[in-house]
């Protein structure tokens, strides 16, 4: 084969623009601190980082997710200790009531204070919760309770509240009103209690008080339900946080570079294109003249 000068220019030129390219990769890797920055820098690595992206932005939404599930449950389990206190001081002033030494006076008092009872029950169970009803259920836009007395509420809540906090792992977040406040009787025994200090009923006073026991008991069940859920959102967010460190962790190894290791490719990369243009020059440089003279 004949070599002429022309091929040996254009070997000469494609091999600079070879290291020239190569040098530019290593800059960018230095200059960036990664070592995919386009799929065909390493397609199947390229692959991996994305599926690891698309990974990471789920871990994201389910901790977001598990954010509002936890302020959820949290503002129900506020409620429903303020609701045992409420129960549990209803049942001092029932027992107080319930002696034959209280008079129709004195009970009169305390149906005043378990009718602020009363009210101060159906603000927990209307409470609101970003701008929806803590206890509405499905209807969460909708008022669960409107009255102090029997029903107490024209369409009692239903259903329940649901967030996805990991990969096909749904909590219920909190219970409805029907659940809290009907269920439990909480609503029907103070409305008892109030009925018979008004009447001045003695027997109906103490009947009354075995519904309180019963209420503040299922509302404790309620509370241990809550504490449950509670924990499963700990727990849940803990792991999705060890599983988002993993995955980074695999991330970076797929796409970054040590910075040690890079600076020394550049500094390689341009020696060679340095030695690569010495050479071409010299390669360049001889003619027939130059062996003539």
């Amino acid at each position: 084969m004949r070599i002429t000068n022309g091929i040996i220019q254009r070997n000469a030129v494609a091999n600079l623009q070879l290291n020239l390219r190569r040098m530019a990769d290593a800059q960018d890797a230095a200059s960036t601190g990664k070592r995919i920055r386009t799929v065909s820098d390493d397609p199947i690595a390229a692959s991996q980082v994305l599926r690891a992206n698309g990974s990471l932005r789920a871990l994201d939404q389910y901790q977001r997710n598990i954010g509002s599930a936890t302020a959820r449950v949290n503002a129900e389990s506020g409620a429903l200790d303020s609701l045992t206190q409420l129960l549990e001081r209803a049942k001092e002033i029932g027992v107080a009531q319930a002696v034959g030494t209280a008079s129709a006076t004195t009970r009169a008092v305390g149906k005043a204070e378990v009718d602020q009872l009363m009210a101060s029950a159906l603000q927990l169970a209307n409470q609101q919760h970003e701008g929806e009803y803590l206890f509405g259920g499905v209807q969460s836009s909708t008022q669960p309770f409107q009255s102090t007395t029997p029903p107490f509420s024209a369409v009692p809540p239903t259903g329940s509240r649901q967030t996805e906090i990991s990969q096909a792992q749904f909590l219920t977040t909190n219970h409805n009103g029907t659940e809290v406040f009907l269920d439990t009787n909480v609503l029907g025994a103070l409305n008892d209690l109030a009925t018979a200090l008004g009447t001045n009923d003695i027997t109906g006073i103490q009947n009354s008080l075995a519904a309180l026991d019963t209420a503040h008991d299922k509302v404790q069940n309620l509370i241990g339900d809550i504490g449950a859920r509670s924990s499963q959102l700990e727990v849940t967010s803990s792991n999705l946080t060890a599983l988002d460190t993993q995955l980074r962790t695999f991330k970076s190894a797929l796409e970054d570079v040590e910075t040690e290791k890079a600076v020394t490719e550049l500094v390689s990369r341009q020696n060679t294109y340095q030695a690569a243009m010495l050479a071409t020059s010299r390669v360049m440089s001889l003619n027939l003249a130059s062996y003539l003279t």
